[in-house]
């Protein structure tokens, strides 16, 4: 049987054996990597305050407004809308289609409602626009309308 030497190897089997290991040690370097960065990186912070996040009353953005100063009003001359409700998005009609909007109610539930559907028991959604809907409430109707951006 003859024996395999050590000081006559193929250069294609040398470089073979090469490009394997600098391909396992960056394979090694990856995973050291992605499991050093998740064990010890800084956890992100919570996109909810803490104080509501544990079920604490919140100020309506409404009464926010008036906190500093201001009252926001909109051209339908409608009440802004109180409450534990915010505006997600709207979807506009399409063809004979109604359309959409969607509703987080008290930070929990998040629906979509279409125009002339209730949202809570005694709560109607009465109209969509493209910046804001109006909600029915025992025949009072409220606005409810997107944030106002900062600065605009």
């Amino acid at each position: 049987m003859p024996a395999l030497s050590i000081e006559h190897s193929n250069p294609a089997q040398s470089a073979l054996v090469a490009l394997a290991t600098v391909l396992a040690l960056a394979l090694l370097g990856v995973v050291l990597a992605y499991w050093t960065w998740a064990w010890f990186a800084p956890r992100p912070e919570p996109r909810v305050p803490a104080a509501q996040a544990e079920g604490a009353t919140t100020v309506p953005l409404s009464d926010a407004y008036a906190l500093f100063g201001g009252v926001r009003h909109d051209s339908s001359g409608a009440v802004p809308a109180a409450g534990a409700i915010t505006l997600l998005g709207i979807v506009a009609a399409s063809g004979n289609g109604p359309g959409y909007a969607v509703l987080r109610i008290d930070g929990k539930q998040t629906i979509a409602v279409t125009q002339g559907a209730n949202v809570d028991p005694g709560l109607r959604l009465a109209e969509i626009h493209v910046d804001h809907v109006v909600l029915e409430r025992s025949g009072a109707r409220e606005s409810l309308a997107w944030p106002q951006k900062v600065g605009k």
